[in-house]
């Protein structure tokens, strides 16, 4: 996934991408595990796991912050990351990418609670993912907001 990001997303530019980025929030440090760009010049956090974990979807939030308090501030070019690269002022996207037969139980409870302001995706890749990346099933935040707007409802 690091070297060709768009096998997770086409709209993913391989030629912007950088692995192990560190991420400051106050005195914490945290790594990203891929800081990318759209072809449109869009942020995006790739947050990769390759076993269960029921961080992903919180883990994956709080780098997503983090990259747009860095952005709101234009610290990613002074930097040197992106140079020469134009970037949106759009709010980042988020990748959360595990294997599909190892998500953990409460991944899609924890994704609705995710803000709708948030352009998240859920992208299960196949097991041989050492092999070769091959996307499986994707999630996406759009979708989940229509069926928490179809469950509230369901609810009145």
């Amino acid at each position: 996934v690091v070297q060709d990001v768009s096998v997770v997303d086409e709209r993913l530019d391989s030629q912007w991408r950088y692995s192990q980025v560190p991420a400051f929030s106050a005195a914490d440090r945290a790594m990203i595990d891929v800081l990318t760009a759209t072809r449109e010049g869009r942020l995006a956090v790739v947050e990769l796991k390759a076993d269960e974990d029921i961080h992903l979807p919180l883990q994956g939030l709080d780098y997503w912050s983090r990259v747009e308090w860095h952005q709101a501030r234009g610290e990613f070019q002074k930097f040197g990351y992106f140079s020469g690269r134009e970037l949106s002022a759009e709010t980042p996207l988020l990748f959360l990418v595990a294997p599909a037969l190892h998500v953990h139980p409460t991944t899609d409870a924890l994704l609705r609670y995710l803000s709708p302001e948030i352009e998240w995706e859920f992208v299960g890749i196949d097991e041989r993912w050492r092999e070769g990346v091959k996307v499986v099933f994707r999630k996406r935040s759009k979708s989940f907001t229509t069926e928490r707007r179809r469950a509230s409802l369901d609810c009145a």
